[in-house]
């Protein structure tokens, strides 16, 4: 299972054995035992745990957090265990107590918040110490046997700089062929409004032969109250945005040759006869992803964690050999 790098980067050398008794058999088999390792028994309550677990910490590995992967996490678990009592290198009660404090900063809480969060998705205390309990003592076994291999020099931190700066430049260039990332015309548009209360096509008439002359002398956005001077009841609209590939053709193009400050109408409108003046036109540039690039510090702790991984899968594929494994439901015996 995959160490996270807030809790592998604070490991230091440190001893002791963390147990955990097994359960009756009789409990045992009403939680629905699927697997027994070195008599101690999986459930499937162990399963749904173990997932809530990992999803919580953000742990979950390179592989999708499944049933089956839940369960090779706890197999994986018994044997880091009993490899780290095996050379005594399991941390102290002390050593634990430091250790979930960091990682209980890390995610923004206290040690009590963390197994309050815990235990509200069902995940117990004990089941929470045993997984880190178990990770520290492997993690000692993997950097005492492997240090030389676990370094990381500058040409690998160069080389990893460069996959990922070509990885972010190749998501750049995908998102700004995107058909949302060109330029978009906008249209400050302001309505001008004649009222007229009723259907009486003669005072329609009327208004729209006013909104005309308002139409002639308007000048832009700014001089509308002047432009109707003289005229009966002109209300004057906010300004409002639009964009300009969202507008029917015909008014998009009667806008372009209105201009700036010029207006087109009069139309008919809900309250009477309307002009729409355009105030002005801009450009809208979507801004370019800023993707920022991690420091080269993160870089090689990437590094040394891709380093760490491959090491610890391939030493306990040497040792799983060494703790006894009973599938009791088939569905799980393939691992």
């Amino acid at each position: 299972m995959t160490l996270s790098l807030t809790l592998r980067a604070a490991l230091v050398a440190l001893p002791l054995l963390i147990t955990s008794a097994p359960l009756a058999p009789a409990v045992a088999e009403s939680q629905g035992v699927i697997a027994v390792v070195n008599d101690q028994p999986i459930t499937e309550r162990d399963l749904t745990e173990r997932i809530a677990l990992l999803t919580i910490l953000g742990d979950a590995g390179r592989e999708p957090l499944t049933r089956k992967a839940a369960l090779r996490s706890l197999i994986d678990e018994q044997v880091k265990i009993t490899e780290a009592t095996k050379f005594k290198m399991m941390p102290t009660d002390a050593e634990m107590k430091e250790q979930i404090a960091r990682m209980s900063k890390g995610m923004d809480t206290t040690p009590d918040g963390m197994v309050a969060k815990l235990k509200k998705q069902g995940v117990s205390e004990t089941a929470f110490r045993r997984y880190v309990s178990a990770l520290i003592g492997f993690n000692r076994i993997i950097s005492s046997k492997f240090r030389s291999k676990i370094s990381v020099n500058d040409a690998e931190i160069d080389a990893k700089f460069a996959e990922i700066k070509g990885k972010l430049n190749s998501e750049v260039a995908r998102i700004m062929k995107d058909p949302r990332m060109k330029p978009v015309t906008v249209y400050s548009l302001m309505e001008v409004i004649l009222p007229v209360e009723g259907n009486d096509a003669m005072l329609l008439q009327a208004r729209a032969v006013e909104a005309n002359q308002v139409k002639q002398r308007l000048k832009g956005c700014g001089n509308v109250r002047a432009a109707a001077e003289g005229v009966f009841n002109v209300k004057q609209g906010k300004k409002f945005e639009a964009d300009a590939a969202k507008l029917p053709k015909a008014m998009r193009s009667a806008l372009e040759n209105a201009g700036t400050g010029g207006a087109i109408g009069p139309m008919r409108g809900k309250s009477g006869i309307q002009l729409l003046v355009l105030c002005g036109t801009r450009k809208l540039t979507p801004p370019k992803p800023d993707f920022k690039m991690p420091t080269r510090e993160q870089v090689e702790r990437s590094v040394q964690n891709d380093k760490y991984d491959d090491l610890e899968e391939q030493y306990l594929k040497t040792i799983r050999g060494n703790v006894y494994i009973e599938f009791r439901n088939p569905n799980y015996a393939q691992q």
